[in-house]
This record gives C-alpha cells, structure tokens and sequence, in this order.
C-alpha cells in the first residue's frame, strides 16, 4: 500500500485550501472563526482554526491566537491542545479513531468565540475487481483512442443512503544506488458511469460538471454496482526503464452527507465564478458559530501492479 496514503487523501479532498472557503463566503466583515477536519481510522488527526477576513482584504484568512481545541469521541474527551498559531494544522499523533465513532471538536480563541462541529466515521464498504480491458473510445475532439477499461464491483449496503468518492493515484517505484524510492501522483480518469453524472434531483441545475469522484448510491442503493472508468492506456504499462514498477491504487473513500454536499457546493461554487447568470453559491457548512467543516470518511482499497522485478 502507498505510504503515508492518508495524508494524499488528505491533500486530495482539500483541493480547495481553507482559506478559498473565506473568499466564496464572502464575508463581509470578517472575523468569524473557521474549523476543519477530515477524520479517518488509522491516520493522523488533523485539525485546522483560523478566522474568516472581509473579501475587501489583501490576506487569505487571519491567524488564531490563544486558541484551544477540544475533541470528543463518543462524550469523551480524547485531545485538548493550544492551537499552534504559526501552523495552518495541527497535527495530533496518538488519537485513534475507528468505524461508527461519533466525534465532536469545539474550539475557542482568546476573543471569546466558540465553535464547534459533529461528525461520525462512516463505515467500509467493500469494492472487488471485475474486469480490465483495453478498450477504442471515440470522442469529438480526439477521434478514437484507447484507454485502460476498469470495472469494479461496489458492495453498497441495504437502507442506509452512501456517499463515495473514487481516488486513484500511480505509484512508480525505481531502484537508485541499491535503494528503493517511490513517487506517487493523482491520477486524472474519465468518468462516463452514470453514477458521475449531476442528478437534477441532487439539488444542481449545472449538468456535466467534474465533481472530483464524488457520487452517491442513488442509482443502485442497497445493491451491487458495477463502475466503470478508464485510464490513459499509459498507466497499464510497465515503465521504461529497468528496475523500475508502476502500482495503480484505487482508494474508494465512504463519506458523510455532510462532506458530499459541502464537496459538491464547493465545485458548483468554482465553476460559477465566471459565469454573471450564476448566483452566488453558498458553500455548505456543518460548523456552529462559525464557517468549515468537520467531517469523518473510511477507505477501501486495491490496485492493479505492472511489476519488473522490484
């Protein structure tokens, strides 16, 4: 498994950085206190504060002084720091989370203002390999190419509603002078499933828009469900050079409500930007007395290895 895959994730589902959500808002004033934390099992707590600045400023977001943060897992405290105020996040090592968690963060400042946020850590749920096949896709712009077709199989369970996000990243692995050094990128997939597409009834007007892998189990809940994806047929390879192996890795992250909507009301919010007919889009916020998101998710993984010897 890719080291350190939690903090990847991380950096992956804050595309946006916090302080892009201050800008959105478009506070007037400014000045209100801003929370997140995206909580998984089994990875660092992460937890950001600042304060939210007026959109007439120069500055991205305003640091937190005399700040304290206070996490709750199930009624019980679990962690209770000084928020650093030189560090966008902190990071607190030793605070273990695991499924159907129920978590709590408050957090006050020096000035008095209080805010907090609830989430739970939702549950796995299993995905398995169906098929791989190098397929000819035809679009307007490129004429035929082919791509690396993948299917798998989602093991969505019976009445709860889900939400999901699929991630995928390459992970090329080469032997320098006897020592094994790995890099890991993002990788950009078509997503033709329907699951991808905006369903008008999800509360979007905007059609066809990259919601990042996000989707729900509208059309096949409680069932099993076949997605399909393809791949630039670069990455069913195995790389040039000798000594060297490609891992492809598939994260299909379980999410709350909460982070699919505030997810979705951020992309609707970035596209919107250039076009005068949109208005404003309010990005959605689950924090009370204040601005962000504090949020839980769980991951299931496999991957597809084209390996040379390492």
């Amino acid at each position: 498994m890719i080291k350190n895959w939690h903090i990847l994730i991380l950096l992956a589902l804050a595309f946006f950085s916090c302080e892009k959500e201050i800008e959105i808002e478009m506070e007037e004033r400014g000045g209100r206190l801003v929370l997140y934390s995206f909580i998984a099992p089994d990875s660092i707590l992460q937890v950001h504060l600042s304060k939210s600045v007026s959109h007439l400023s120069v500055d991205d977001f305003e640091r937190v002084y005399n700040g304290n943060i206070t996490v709750y897992r199930n009624d019980r405290i679990v962690d209770d720091f000084i928020f650093p105020f030189d560090e966008s996040w902190a990071n607190r090592y030793g605070v273990n989370f695991s499924s159907g968690d129920s978590i709590l963060i408050e957090a006050f400042d020096g000035s008095g203002q209080s805010v907090s946020g609830k989430t739970i850590i939702p549950d796995t749920v299993p995905f398995l390999w169906a098929d791989t096949a190098t397929v000819v896709r035809s679009d307007n712009k490129d004429g035929e190419r082919k791509v690396l077709n993948c299917k798998l199989t989602i093991s969505d369970p019976a009445v709860i509603k889900n939400y999901y996000q699929l991630i995928i990243f390459e992970q090329i692995c080469r032997m320098e002078e006897g020592v094994v050094k790995c890099e890991q990128k993002r990788v950009v997939y078509d997503k033709t499933d329907p699951v991808f597409f905006v369903q008008s009834k999800e509360g979007s007007l905007i059609g066809e828009i990259d919601f990042d892998g996000c989707f729900s189990d509208t059309l096949f809940n409680g069932e099993n469900y076949n997605l399909e994806v393809d791949l630039p047929l670069e990455y069913a390879t195995v790389p040039d050079q000798n000594g060297a192996s490609r891992k492809i890795y598939f994260l299909l992250l379980s999410h709350t409500r909460g982070f699919y909507d505030y997810y979705r009301s951020r992309v609707v919010a970035e596209y919107g930007y250039d076009l005068p007919i949109i208005d404003p889009i309010r990005i959605y916020n689950n924090i009370d007395g204040g601005l962000g998101l504090v949020t839980g998710y769980n991951v299931t993984s496999d991957s597809l290895i084209f390996d040379n010897g390492i």
